[in-house]
């Protein structure tokens, strides 16, 4: 937290939260999709200080943990669970929507991590009861080729309830869609959560299946009074509920994971933001 509070007076002496310019870097457009995409070089569309807000602290969650940064997202692998820890992104009103829409895009396993590593095959709904789970969802993702392509990285998926899926995790993921287009830009988390080491695991590569997922969300304002955050916790099983069943405060998030999220804020203002969760602020 003290690092955190001198990287927010590294940016503003005076310690008020300032809404973070958007460094977009794209390609220029031409006639055709493949040069208009960016080269796959390893390159991110989020600035430093985005990616400052987006990387969670997981030093209490004590897993195995490969760092991918994509082109539009963040993970963090874990090749024990075959799930990634959490994935993190920036999603601005430019980005919820777009011509690139998920058809035609298969799931891939991800060569960057050892094996085994999930494939498209470990996660089949008529074998195994669950959906492949996109956390950094495909809907966020329609603004670039390249960053929908990501999106379908095993490294990205995890073992869902279908019904969860297809309706309330998706209602939550069209949400923030809708926060990013009222308020310019978000910083999203989310992943899976295990309250024990005893799970179940599907497919030949043994893919654990999460007990939950989590969600939690900030927004910078203009002042510390407009900043926010929210955080959400979905059991992985069938159920439809309003979004206010599942609502939860960062803190209660962190305390089910193990990690801090948004620790480069302000000490007070984290203190503030992320004890409290009130979906009528959002």
């Amino acid at each position: 937290v003290a690092g955190g509070f001198a990287f927010r007076r590294s940016l503003d002496s005076e310690k008020e939260i300032v809404k973070l310019d958007n460094k977009t870097v794209l390609a220029e457009k031409s006639d055709t999709k493949a040069e208009s995409e960016p080269k796959d070089d390893g390159s991110a569309w989020y600035s430093a200080e985005d990616e400052a807000y987006m990387v969670p602290l997981n030093e209490g969650l004590k897993v195995p943990e490969q760092r991918l940064n994509r082109y539009a997202y963040i993970t963090s692998y874990n090749a024990g669970t075959r799930n990634p820890n959490w994935v993190a992104w920036t999603l601005t009103a430019d980005h919820v929507d777009g011509e690139y829409s998920r058809g035609g895009h298969k799931f891939m396993e991800d060569m960057d991590v050892p094996e085994p590593r999930a494939a498209y095959s470990d996660i089949r709904e008529g074998e195994c009861g669950y959906q492949r789970g996109h956390m950094c969802p495909a809907g966020d993702n329609k603004w670039s080729y390249k960053a929908q392509k990501d999106a379908f990285l095993m490294t990205n998926i995890c073992p869902q309830n279908g019904n969860l899926n297809q309706h309330d995790w998706k209602y939550l993921e069209e949400a923030c869609r809708e926060w990013a287009k009222k308020y310019g830009k978000i910083y999203i988390v989310a992943g899976p959560i295990f309250y024990s080491n005893k799970y179940k695991t599907v497919g030949e590569r043994k893919v654990a299946v999460p007990d939950a997922f989590f969600k939690v969300v900030l927004r910078i304002g203009k002042t510390s009074e407009t900043t926010k955050a929210i955080g959400f916790i979905y059991a992985n099983q069938t159920g439809h509920h309003k979004m206010s069943y599942y609502v939860r405060s960062v803190d209660e998030v962190e305390k089910a994971t193990g990690m801090d999220f948004f620790y480069k804020l302000d000490e007070q203002v984290e203190t503030r933001i992320e004890s409290k969760c009130d979906l009528n602020e959002w």
